[in-house]
């Protein structure tokens, strides 16, 4: 059947499928790029309030140090060496209810950076990182070193699995999920005096979609600091995330789960995944 202009009615059903599909790609396009913006916003606002409290230290204003808090939804600029929840010079910045900040992990017992007078250093150094609530393995890591420079983490370099860059922050995309899972054992080859297990329930959170846990380990009469974490956990995967500094480690270790090998460090910092630690998967 045609109409009057001598197009059929199959043929305005194609072209209005393709108008719809077309808008609705462009919708779907827009809208990534709006989350990917945003948590960009996000993370170069938190960098530059962290620098703007660092130079207010420096130049010494009120006499007073400067610092940040961090909460999962927000985090505050105050003054003063320590953070006041009711004080009247705080500074709420919330982030979008689509963002969480996570993975908060400073020296020190509080989730606060504070700066240095006259040198801008802080003993708060670590990392703080930000990700989309609906997609976790979307991220964006900031580094706070003891030297006071504030920079984002470059992901891509510090995975590269040689002593250089000593393995210090390995994600492994395992394929399967931890959430049922009972003990992490942490086993160390050349001293088993030292192997520890590790009850998992207590460093899930409530839903358990997050696993966090760090501590520091004697070897040989040596510390060894580690922080396994995941980046995505679900029902379905797990991202974990292996943090092992090459001047905080300097013993072999094999990491397992439920007994299962995830992954394995020579002396030297070179690693073998094993059979349970699926990919390596590059931010």
């Amino acid at each position: 059947m045609k109409n009057k202009n001598g197009f059929t009615l199959i043929e305005i059903i194609i072209v209005m499928s393709i108008i719809v599909f077309l808008i609705s790609a462009s919708i779907v396009s827009y809208r990534s790029f709006e989350k990917s913006t945003e948590l960009e916003k996000t993370v170069q606002n938190i960098i530059s309030t962290l620098k703007l409290s660092q130079s207010k230290t420096i130049a010494s204003n009120e006499a007073s140090p400067y610092g940040i808090h961090f909460e999962s939804d927000k985090y505050i600029s105050f003054k003063g060496s320590e953070y006041q929840p009711e004080s009247v010079n705080n500074k709420i910045y919330n982030i979008s209810n689509r963002l969480e900040i996570y993975n908060i992990n400073l020296s020190g017992e509080e989730n606060d950076i504070i700066f240095q007078r006259i040198s801008g250093k802080t003993e708060q150094n670590g990392n703080i990182s930000i990700k989309m609530i609906s997609d976790p393995t979307e991220f964006k890591t900031i580094s706070i070193k003891s030297s006071g420079i504030i920079e984002l983490s470059n992901i891509i370099e510090c995975c590269q699995t040689n002593r250089l860059t000593d393995t210090r922050h390995i994600h492994l995309n395992t394929g399967w999920s931890i959430q049922n899972s009972i003990i992490l054992t942490l086993s160390f080859p050349d001293a088993p005096e030292a192997n520890t297990n590790i009850d998992m329930i207590d460093y899930f959170n409530e839903d358990k979609t997050e696993f966090n846990w760090s501590g520091v380990i004697i070897v040989n009469g040596e510390n060894q600091e580690l922080q396994i974490h995941t980046h995505l956990l679900n029902e379905a995967n797990t991202i974990l995330c292996i943090h092992r500094p090459k001047d905080k480690n300097n013993n072999p270790l094999d990491i397992l789960i439920d007994a299962n090998s995830i992954i394995s460090y020579d002396i030297n910092g070179e690693t073998i995944i094993g059979i349970y630690g699926g990919s390596l998967e590059i931010q």
